[in-house]
């Protein structure tokens, strides 16, 4: 056996033949989890952190990111998929914790810090805590790559393992959603700008979408990739409902 034979050769990152199912599938996924992030956030009392309603939201999100690791199309491994979900729960709670931005601001002396912008500190504190998991992120993903045996796709499987990761620390930013129905200080010409940027996100993100479920080779074995397909653009759109929401209170 030569030595071209022994070392297991990389697989190709394109589809060799077309997906089983439809792309309606994912776009039925993507559908479905919007009118419940939707409609959660239309409750009354949801933009309250401290609310009943709003743990509601929460769970949903946190279900988004459970659903995304189990029907994971991305060809990172076990590893990844955990590294994605501890760092997507992390960021849950950088921004539904009003004390981590209270604490943070206030020690600071920030204009914005005090009980009465507690929506503000969340948001940024979310801000700051993305910034530093995306890091965390980076350096965890050169560092499972480093300890594989044998680095063969090390590209594929290290912008793959990125990518979850960034979806699932993208995701907690939907925490805000509520928050950007319910804020009623913010002016309603802002918040028809904040939510029609979010929604041109979530349109574009849909339109790439296809292109994903069409070209991207799952990971051998997946399980049902069209719903992995599917809550991919949801779980990015979360950082435009983040950062939309910290924008309408800065204005």
């Amino acid at each position: 056996m030569t030595e071209a034979q022994s070392v297991p050769q990389p697989h190709s990152d394109m589809r060799a033949r077309a997906p089983q199912r439809p792309f309606t599938w994912p776009l039925a996924v993507q559908a479905a989890a919007y009118v419940v992030l939707i409609a959660l956030a239309c409750l009354p009392g949801s933009g309250a952190v401290s609310s009943s309603t709003f743990s509601v939201t929460a769970f949903a999100v946190a279900a988004i990111i459970v659903l995304f690791a189990f029907f994971c199309p991305l060809r990172d491994g076990v590893p990844g998929s955990v590294t994605a979900v501890v760092l997507g729960f992390v960021a849950m709670v950088c921004a539904s914790t009003p004390f981590l931005g209270q604490f943070v601001f206030e020690r600071q002396g920030a204009p914005h810090a005090g009980a009465a912008n507690a929506q503000y500190t969340s948001a940024a504190a979310w801000c700051a805590g993305v910034a530093g998991l995306l890091v965390v992120l980076v350096v965890a993903a050169f560092i499972r790559q480093m300890a594989r045996p044998q680095r063969t796709d090390m590209i594929v499987q290290l912008a793959h393992m990125v990518t979850d990761g960034v979806a699932s620390i993208a995701a907690s930013g939907w925490c805000f959603l509520p928050m950007l129905f319910h804020e009623a200080s913010a002016a309603d010409a802002w918040r028809i700008v904040c939510v029609v940027v979010v929604v041109a996100g979530a349109v574009a993100l849909a339109v790439v979408s296809r292109l994903w479920y069409r070209e991207a080779q799952p990971l051998p074995g997946a399980r049902a990739a069209w719903i992995g397909f599917g809550l991919l653009p949801v779980m990015l759109t979360g950082a435009l409902v983040g950062i939309a929401a910290l924008v309408m209170w800065l204005v």
